[in-house]
């Protein structure tokens, strides 16, 4: 069946997990594969489990940021740093690596705290009233580089960790497989300062195919000049000089300023002619260490395609899935309450932006081969295309206290009602560790990060951007040196950006 989407819009966030965000949802009435609120995690202090909570705080709940690094994560899944499976409970080892993260075992206590409907109203009423995905996972067990890699080019240059800086200069992307002469598609990706993808050689030299977020994607909607792919980032990093805030949701910056970013961008598109037409995909690139009940699959490469090599510092061989994320469609030819129980990750988004928009139909490897496409989401025909729209509830800064409107822990009957739908469905509810007793987190609200000082995620976009300006054999007018504030580095990326867009190429 022919899709009947002409254009894909994705906005990606940062470093949130499914249950920390929309975990609490579940219920007898809907039925996702979420949070029963009895869910627990080992303490660092030898004591009771901690249980998850729904009191997370918009911000100072998680700094200093929780690490969502390989060896980390094999923590928080298996208990051990090299991902041994030895039949263990997985799971488990979240509140322990956050405790030794923060060095503060009551502070790692933070990492089960989670959000609710009331807490987080913007995109639960997004999630409720168009389509939830609670299988999609982030495609590597690693951090945003490589994740981010993944969601353009289905692989992350062989890396993991902090080398992934070097992988991004010369990765081979859908965009430019989009861009084949031949091909009628064409794509814009917006933000509002930094991206990764500037420091991608290829995209670096076609300095048309970025547009600024504020000033540009509103009008571009109403002027219906959305194309067939729109990739959408938000502000990474706080640079007050240049009046930029940031609107990730990377602990610790505020959760309800991506809240807003969220509104801003369905409001924009429900604007755009082409509405009826489009599918906005709201997702975000990994868990960011945060808690989630459910275990990452394993894959088995399928041979016939091209192999990723393994990583040269752990021998992964790109076979394990991240922790889930959550991720959102939204389309009017979409039935409220619809929930998608697929196994997707991101490189299910190249899959399907090949699928649709590109002549060359070869996958890049086989992770993208085998990753489900989602062109066919739209469950409403042409005839029946909603015609209500939804309005979305102001966000709101939660200090912890919001009272949840839904049972703290589901009742026997309403989480047997839930899983008999979710087995219907052709899926096994994941098991997850119950203790009594129990404790719950209740560390005091913690320090912001410093105003003006660039986060670790910044200072790695910099870094990408210094080595695929070596390669281009570029230069800029104010080189940084080891050190330097957020406003330097944005600086830095324009003038980098200005380099490449002079040096030649599309523009």
């Amino acid at each position: 069946m022919a899709s009947p989407f002409k254009h894909i819009v994705v906005l990606m966030m940062e470093n949130r997990s499914f249950d920390h965000m929309l975990g609490y949802l579940k219920a007898a009435d809907y039925p996702i594969e979420g949070l029963d609120g009895d869910e627990s995690s080992v303490a660092a202090d030898g004591g009771s489990p901690i249980r998850v909570s729904p009191n997370a705080r918009s911000l100072n709940d998680l700094n200093p940021d929780p690490s969502h690094e390989f060896q980390d994560i094999n923590w928080q899944i298996f208990g051990n740093s090299d991902g041994t499976d030895t039949g263990q409970e997985k799971m488990q080892g979240f509140v322990q690596n956050y405790a030794t993260v923060s060095n503060n075992p009551v502070q790692g206590e933070n990492i089960m705290k989670c959000f609710h409907q009331e807490s987080l109203p913007v995109l639960s009423t997004l999630a409720k009233q168009y389509a939830i995905c609670d299988h999609w996972f982030s495609s590597v067990p690693a951090s945003t580089i490589p994740n981010r890699l993944f969601t353009h080019a289905a692989s992350s240059g062989d890396s993991l960790t902090q080398d992934a800086v070097l992988a991004p200069a010369t990765a081979k992307t859908i965009f430019e497989i989009i861009d084949d002469p031949n091909n009628d598609a064409d794509y814009r990706i917006y933000s509002s300062g930094s991206t990764i993808l500037m420091a991608n050689i290829y995209l670096a030299r076609r300095q048309n195919k970025f547009f600024d977020y504020r000033t540009r994607f509103l009008q571009d909607c109403i002027d219906n000049l959305l194309p067939e792919y729109t990739f959408i980032e938000p502000i990474y990093d706080d640079d007050p000089v240049n009046g930029l805030f940031a609107s990730s949701q990377h602990p610790d910056f505020a959760v309800d300023a991506g809240e807003t970013l969220i509104a801003q961008v369905y409001n924009a598109v429900r604007r755009s002619p082409d509405w009826n037409d489009t599918l906005l995909l709201i997702v975000y690139d990994e868990h960011g260490g945060i808690y989630d009940h459910v275990t990452p699959p394993t894959l088995t490469r399928d041979p016939q395609y091209p192999d990723i090599p393994p990583t040269k510092d752990f021998g992964f061989t790109f076979n394990r899935l991240g922790v889930r994320v959550p991720a959102v469609f939204v389309s009017p030819r979409i039935q409220a309450g619809t929930i998608l129980r697929q196994q997707f990750d991101h490189c299910s988004i190249v899959a399907t932006v090949r699928k649709l928009f590109c002549l060359d139909q070869t996958p890049f490897n086989w992770r993208e081969a085998q990753a489900l496409t989602f062109e066919n989401v739209a469950n409403l025909a042409d005839d029946q295309i909603r015609t209500d729209t939804v309005q979305l509830p102001e966000p709101v800064a939660s200090d912890g206290t919001i009272a949840m409107a839904r049972d703290l822990v589901l009742s026997q009957a309403e989480r047997d009602a839930a899983d008999t739908a979710i087995q219907q469905a052709g899926v096994v509810p994941a098991m997850h560790a119950v203790a009594d007793p129990f404790r719950t987190a209740d560390a005091p609200p913690t320090a912001p990060p410093a105003t003006g000082q660039p986060t670790d995620l910044m200072v790695q976009m910099v870094q990408a951007m210094q080595s695929s300006l070596q390669q281009a054999g570029l230069s800029v007018p104010t080189p940084l040196g080891p050190s330097f504030s957020s406003t330097e580095a944005t600086q830095f990326m324009q003038q980098a950006a200005a380099a490449f867009g002079q040096s030649g190429g599309a523009q």
